[in-house]
């Protein structure tokens, strides 16, 4: 087993096993950032996906256009990551680093929330 982060968005937490194999320099910038208090807003278009604002710059690697509800993955150009808890069609492709080990289903009333009324308060810390 990897190591694992932990993501409260909502009042309600979500864990996150870090792909250190597959994108060992996205795992390591990430992580070197922890913990960091940010917020998540919505796709407007791409489907069921949280993006959440992290303060780190990194260039991709497994990146992968086909996404999983679950999956996590980097978006350098925006300096995201995005958090894939639904269908979803992605505008490109994304640096995936991380797969959802508990809480998924926490995800989808936070959208909603985020769609309502806007960003909402997210922390990110190592569990």
């Amino acid at each position: 087993m990897g190591h694992r982060f932990a993501m409260e968005i909502d009042g309600k937490k979500v864990v996150a096993e870090l792909l250190d194999k597959k994108a060992p320099n996205v795992v390591s910038a990430f992580v070197e950032h922890l913990p960091c208090k940010t917020f998540s807003t919505h796709a407007k278009f791409a489907g069921e996906e949280l993006i959440v604002m992290v303060p780190f710059f990194c260039n991709p690697e497994n990146e992968i256009l086909n996404v999983k509800p679950g999956d996590i993955g980097y978006y350098p150009g925006r300096q995201t990551i995005c958090i894939f808890y639904g269908k979803t069609a992605p505008f490109g492709k994304v640096s995936v680093f991380a797969k959802i080990v508990e809480g998924l289903d926490k995800l989808k009333p936070a959208g909603r929330k985020i769609l309502k009324k806007g960003p909402i308060p997210t922390t990110l810390k190592l569990a």
